[in-house]
């Protein structure tokens, strides 16, 4: 299975919302997210979509964020 993984400016047109609230739902902890490094995130497609399906909640259940590096 092959995860795909979206900047945040993709998530930012998923979302319709602007890249800068994109990182501020992620330093927030509130949308599903990978780290790469100190400050390279990415999303994967599959968590963001499970994300919008719950509705957007903040609660971190199969999606919790995760961290690489």
């Amino acid at each position: 299975m092959t995860t795909r993984l979206l900047k945040a400016d993709k998530v930012a047109d998923i979302l319709d919302v602007s890249v800068q609230r994109v990182y501020e739902l992620t330093r927030e902890r509130r949308l599903p997210f990978i780290q790469l490094g100190d400050r390279q995130y990415r999303y994967s497609e599959a968590a963001l979509q499970a994300w919008l399906e719950d509705g957007g909640s903040n609660g971190q259940s199969d999606h919790e964020a995760s961290e690489i590096g």
